[in-house]
């Protein structure tokens, strides 16, 4: 499945674990429901929510 990806599946399972941290704004609860996450797993992402290279750019690109 990796070589038709063109990346690790494990890579798809985090980029969309961020995502709905984001889409959540750090919901721990949904978070750990919907990955069936620990706490403390589920707290690694959601750490990086105030993370300045992962902030979503503004749509005039500032």
């Amino acid at each position: 499945m990796n070589n038709v990806l063109g990346f690790r599946a494990q890579e798809l399972r985090e980029d969309r674990i961020l995502d709905e941290v984001r889409a959540s704004a750090g919901d721990l609860r949904r978070v750990c429901d919907m990955f069936g996450l620990t706490v403390n797993g589920a707290l690694r992402y959601i750490k990086t929510l105030g993370h300045p290279d992962l902030r979503e750019q503004t749509q005039d690109g500032g």
